[in-house]
């Protein structure tokens, strides 16, 4: 029988183009699993997803158990075989599907597929006879979502589903080489300040995939700490135990394996806390305006704009930015008037209808200020498409001049 050889697994990019991550599981007999679908792809009303290679292990394993448990009379099992690594130094394994149940009307080569891998690099397992159905969670709201569904029409965040404990507050956090991930942290955490998060079990499974993936990409993996996640297979309810380890490979050189792995304990509220003394901080949102906020603040404490009413436009955005200048000087300010002749620049200032006096040695502006303020103008114009003056708001008041309006200056 011949080897085939599995693609590398699918990058983010590739598979957020055309597919869609999410789980599935065949309802009270084994899963749920990491899977890819794509959505408008289905079979009688199920799903047909695409497993990675690690996923298919752990539902080898877990039909092979079950086979042995009822009995392989009516059995379907998944089996993968290793080869050793091929001449490009990339390891090579065979799938297979095994239909158990017609043995006695086909024998071995009837009843044996050998499942090929997709241009991603991913299997797929029981997409047109298996029942696969999604994943769901169940959100504070009661409402039932699909697992590819990651925040509820209330607004709540899938990774955030148990109640925000006593104390603490919702957030993200980040940490270097990490990407930012959903935690609680305590109340009275600030921005900038070094925090403690607690992660939720599905966040954890986050974080051991990407401290993985950042220690395989440095330059000495010795010097590495990664977050591994060891699951039981799932009871009656579609639930698995799960085991989370911390690992020092650093330590591991220097004293060995024994003191390099801990096990990280769940707090009473089913929370971990991982890398207590990594530098997490409490990661940010950057405003139209220009000004960084902590992300559990949904307002911009410049500009009062929420995260929802984020500019899109580059021209939006750059008055956001001119306002946030302009209003450090002359808080009552709300609009501009910019002539686009030749070099961009504003020519007046506005408080409502009252015009502010722009002299640099009788008004409230100096030149630094308005300096500033026509280069973001005209930056923006640099990159700004013909017709995105109208569509950013920009309101023309004569040939050439429009009037930018920005708000007026929030309430602290």
């Amino acid at each position: 029988m011949s080897s085939t050889q599995p693609r590398p697994n699918p990058t983010p990019e590739c598979a957020t183009q055309r597919l869609t991550a999410t789980r599935v599981s065949l309802p009270s007999v084994i899963g749920p699993y990491d899977a890819h679908v794509e959505l408008a792809d289905h079979w009688n009303g199920y799903a047909r997803p695409l497993f990675t290679l690690d996923t298919v292990r752990k539902i080898a394993t877990d039909t092979q158990v079950l086979a042995e448990e009822c009995g392989y009379n009516d059995a379907i099992t998944a089996h993968v075989i290793d080869g050793d690594h091929g001449r490009d130094g990339e390891h090579r394994a065979v799938v297979l599907i095994v239909k158990w149940l017609y043995w006695e009307d086909g024998g071995s080569k009837k009843v044996t597929d050998i499942v090929e891998p997709t241009t991603y690099g991913l299997y797929g397992i029981g997409g047109s006879s298996w029942c696969w159905e999604f994943q769901t969670w169940d959100c504070l709201c009661q409402e039932k979502n699909p697992w590819h569904v990651t925040v509820c029409q209330c607004g709540e965040l899938r990774d955030m589903q148990v109640a925000v404990p006593d104390g603490m507050r919702a957030t993200r956090v980040c940490v270097d080489g990490l990407d930012a991930y959903p935690a609680f942290v305590a109340e009275h955490a600030q921005y900038g300040q070094r925090v403690t998060p607690y992660f939720t079990l599905d966040t954890v499974r986050q974080l051991a995939t990407g401290t993985q993936e950042a220690a395989a990409q440095q330059h000495d993996p010795r010097s590495a700490e990664t977050i591994h996640v060891l699951e039981t297979a799932p009871d009656t309810a579609g639930n698995r135990g799960a085991i989370v380890l911390h690992t020092d490979w650093f330590t591991e050189v220097d004293e060995g394996p024994k003191d390099a792995v801990r096990t990280v304990v769940p707090n009473e509220h089913g929370l971990y806390p991982i890398g207590p003394d990594w530098h997490w901080r409490i990661a940010w949102w950057v405003c139209g305006c220009g000004n960084d906020n902590a992300w559990h603040d949904d307002q911009c404490s410049a500009c009062g704009l929420t995260r929802a009413e984020q500019p899109k436009a580059i021209l939006e955005t750059a008055s956001r930015k001119v306002g946030r200048l302009l209003q450090a000087q002359a808080p009552e300010a709300t609009s501009a008037l910019v002539d686009l002749t030749n070099l961009a620049r504003i020519i007046a200032v506005y408080a409502g209808d009252t015009e502010i006096d722009t002299a640099d040695d009788t008004g409230p502006f100096d030149t630094e200020t308005l300096g500033a303020a026509d280069a973001e103008i005209q930056q923006a114009l640099e990159k700004a498409v013909i017709g995105d003056l109208a569509g950013a708001g920009w309101e023309p008041v004569e040939q050439s001049i429009y009037r930018i309006t920005f708000g007026s200056e929030p309430t602290p």
